[in-house]
C-alpha cells in the first residue's frame, strides 16, 4: 500500500508541475504577444516649390535594410534604392523612439498648400502602425525626425555607400 501511495503522490506531483508549466507558458505567450516590438520606421517628405517639379522621398527602415523611393512628377526620374542597415544604427534609432509619446503627438497642418514640404513619420510594430504628419511640436516626433535626418537621410546613405 505504501508503494501505491508514493506512486499516486508522484503522479499527482507530476500533474501539478505539468499544469503550472502550461500556465506559465500561457502567461509568457500572452506577455510576448502584447509587447510592442518595432519592426519598421518610415519617413516621407512630399511637396516643395511649385516653380520646380516636386521631388520627394519615402524611406522604410528595418533592422537589416533601408529602402528609399525617390519620387518625381516625371516618373522617369523616380528611383528605388536599397541599402543595408546595421544593428548598431537600428538600435540607435530604437533608442530615440518613445512609442507612447509618439502615439499621443498632435499632428500639424499640411504645408503643401503653401509650397511647403510635408513630413510624415510612421512606426510599425508587430500589432499596429502609428503615423504622424508634421508633428514638429512634439519632442518625441522631433527627436525621431532629427535622428532619421542625421543617420538615414538619402544624402548620408549615398555618402556611406560610396565609401564602401
Amino acid at each position: 500500500m505504501g508503494g501505491k501511495l508514493i506512486l499516486n503522490l508522484s503522479f499527482l506531483f507530476a500533474q501539478v508541475l505539468l499544469v503550472q508549466g502550461c500556465l506559465y507558458k500561457s502567461q509568457q505567450t500572452i506577455t510576448d504577444n502584447t509587447k510592442k516590438e518595432i519592426t519598421a520606421v518610415s519617413i516621407s517628405a512630399i511637396g516643395g516649390f511649385t516653380a520646380v517639379p516636386s521631388n520627394g522621398y519615402t524611406m522604410r527602415i528595418t533592422r537589416d535594410s533601408v529602402y528609399c523611393l525617390f519620387s518625381a512628377i516625371d516618373t522617369a526620374h523616380s528611383a528605388l534604392k536599397s541599402y543595408s542597415n546595421t544593428e548598431e544604427k537600428w538600435n540607435l534609432l530604437l533608442n530615440k523612439i518613445e512609442l507612447e509619446k509618439f502615439a499621443d503627438a498632435k499632428e500639424g497642418e499640411s504645408r503643401q498648400p503653401y509650397d511647403g514640404i510635408d513630413i510624415k513619420i510612421s512606426i510599425e510594430t508587430n500589432s499596429r502602425k502609428y503615423s504622424k504628419l508634421n508633428a514638429d511640436n512634439s519632442p518625441s516626433w522631433d527627436s525621431l525626425y532629427r535622428q532619421l535626418e542625421g543617420s538615414f537621410s538619402p544624402q548620408s546613405l549615398e555618402n556611406e555607400k560610396s565609401k564602401h
